[in-house]
């Protein structure tokens, strides 16, 4: 099995849509991956839309991947199947979109990441290199990404920068592995293989990094997120393969709170999950509902990340857009 190339909707065969049960005393069943299943009333986590990013109709986004938000508000978008990122201003209006910086054109960027001083690190996939953007787009810095041991180029999906900004790791999607880069020497190791132990992957797709330094992996085809820290320890992953609530059909985005709420996205259930990263199980946390207790439902989610405001940003790639979610009970 092989991911298809980025960005288009990815990996394997799509089992049906799942339908989760909210009901308070689990008075009407429902249909979760062929199974009667109720998510308990303590799992909710309620949210509700507060906005949507859309580039203009002239030029809208085809299937964008990923979304970054600097300290300043401003919202950057991975347009790779146009192959530029697109950027809004605090308010959420539309300021354009970065197809070139230092004379090189961008080919089907996948992932973002901000660093603690506001650059953005691009994962310009098709390219098989990161850009180092400032927020107007100038160019500081092109990097080019290590081949495997056979030679083989490095397949980039994202790249994340640590708190203090002496690692960058960077996403390995057809190789099973996660890059890092010591950034004062531009020194590059790998971690993980393919497998399903700890510490291997099965197409790794997205990161983030919490306050502390341990970055989190999500694996598409594994089902489940995995963890290292900055001494390149392994903890145990969180969650697992599945279709029942809690389990991990195709997690894609992550993002973490500062509380240590984990925030996952899974583009075949359609929903976004939240598991505590602060216990060693990863317990499930719930799943994020409107105000009348329903699931929130994506249109294939992908990239997400919070903002200094605490709000959710979910890249929803077949609807084209960014959906903005506040919070009313974040459990």
């Amino acid at each position: 099995m092989r991911r298809s190339e980025p960005p288009r909707p990815h990996i394997g065969a799509r089992m049906g849509t799942a339908v989760f049960c909210l009901a308070p005393l689990c008075g009407a069943p429902c249909v979760l991956g062929g199974e009667e299943i109720c998510i308990p009333e303590e799992k909710r986590m309620e949210a509700r839309v507060a906005g949507v990013l859309t580039a203009p109709a002239a030029s809208p986004m085809h299937m964008p991947t990923d979304v970054a938000v600097d300290s300043e508000g401003r919202v950057f978008v991975a347009d790779g199947a146009n192959d530029r990122v697109v950027r809004f201003g605090a308010q959420g209006t539309y300021e354009g979109a970065i197809a070139a910086a230092g004379g090189r054109n961008l080919r089907r960027p996948v992932g973002l990441g901000l660093d603690a001083s506001g650059q953005l690190w691009v994962a310009d996939a098709g390219n098989r290199r990161l850009l180092v953007l400032a927020a107007s787009g100038d160019l500081r810095q092109a990097i080019d990404l290590p081949p495997t041991e056979n030679g083989r180029e490095t397949d980039p999906t994202d790249v994340a920068v640590t708190p203090d900004g002496t690692r960058a790791y960077v996403v390995d999607n057809d190789h099973h592995r996660l890059l890092v880069r010591e950034n004062r020497t531009g020194a590059w190791s790998s971690l993980g293989r393919f497998g399903d132990l700890r510490g291997q992957f099965q197409w790794p797709f997205m990161i983030c990094i919490d306050s502390e330094g341990y970055a989190y992996v999500s694996e598409a085809v594994g089902g489940r997120i995995q963890r290292v820290s900055s001494a390149d320890r392994w903890a145990p992953p969180i969650g697992r393969w599945g279709v029942q609530p809690g389990e991990l059909h195709r997690p894609k985005g992550v993002a973490i709170d500062p509380a240590g709420r984990l925030y996952v996205s899974d583009s075949t259930l359609q929903i976004v999950q939240v598991f505590s990263t602060t216990d060693t199980a990863g317990e499930w946390k719930g799943v994020l509902t409107d105000p009348q207790g329903r699931a929130l439902r994506f249109r294939h989610p992908m990239g997400l990340c919070l903002d200094t405001k605490g709000r959710l940003y979910v890249v929803e790639l077949r609807a084209g857009c960014v959906s903005i979610l506040s919070f009313t009970s974040p459990g």
